[in-house]
């Protein structure tokens, strides 16, 4: 039976996973699509034929959960940045990839409005299929192919993974202070803000963009106790450094 990609009202989606992207993705296509959530494990529950089947799963399970969904007439997405179209291949005639770009973390709010969803698909027959039902929470859709993809997805653990990492480095300093690690946020998000107007480097403050070795010098003599954080201040100091051409 040939598949039918004409608009249903509502479309019906089942999301196969139980972790943050699932969870958030029902909690976006909630009252606008008709959503089931789906056990990996076991496949239950999932409706019969829906019009798009997303797997919201760690991507080392992608490709073989595809091969169990090859019977399937339904279009098959997966949401990862880093795994390419072609892991779907025998998943069957309609796959694509629906990959929101967020950090997603249970019970934490999100403006799904806001959220960039790249696609890329099998056929413009499922390319069409999967913008539609972007647009149900957002109007920031983009085409990417897998390679694209990759480097976004390498892209976005530098500007959100590191970030954070960087974070828990600082909130653990403080808490040794007994100040409250939330101080920070202010100059966090103004960290962000900034970036709608001005490029990362032409925002660069700090010692290292004023090349202010003294200041540089006392930070490193206080980490002494700490040599992987010692490490980790030189490293990023010098690259600053370099890339600024102090």
């Amino acid at each position: 039976m040939e598949k039918n990609f004409e608009s249903g009202n509502p479309r019906k989606i089942a999301i196969i996973g139980r972790g943050n992207v699932a969870t958030h993705l029902s909690e976006a296509f909630k009252g606008k699509a008709d959503v089931c959530l789906v056990n990996p494990h076991t496949l239950e529950g999932i409706q019969e034929e829906p019009d798009l089947i997303l797997l919201c799963v760690s991507d080392d399970a992608i490709e073989a959960l595809s091969r169990k969904l090859h019977d399937i007439d339904s279009v098959v997405a997966h949401t990862s940045g880093s795994v390419s179209l072609s892991a779907l291949k025998d998943t069957g005639k309609h796959y694509g990839v629906f990959y929101p770009l967020q950090t997603f973390t249970k019970n934490i709010p999100l403006n799904y409005s806001e959220i960039p969803v790249f696609i890329e698909a099998s056929s413009p027959e499922v390319k069409n299929l999967l913008y539609e039902i972007a647009s149900l929470f957002t109007n920031s859709i983009h085409s990417a192919g897998s390679e694209e993809r990759r480097k976004l997805h390498l892209a976005s653990v530098f500007a959100c993974n590191f970030t954070n990492a960087m974070a828990n480095i600082g909130f653990n300093i403080l808490s040794e202070t007994g100040i409250d690690p939330k101080v920070l946020l202010p100059l966090m998000r103004q960290t962000v803000d900034k970036l709608k107007w001005q490029n990362p480097g032409q925002a660069q403050t700090g010692p290292a963009a004023r090349g202010d070795i003294g200041t540089i010098g006392k930070h490193l003599d206080m980490l002494k106790d700490s040599p992987e954080l010692r490490e980790i201040y030189s490293e990023i100091t010098r690259f600053i450094s370099s890339s600024l051409k102090i």
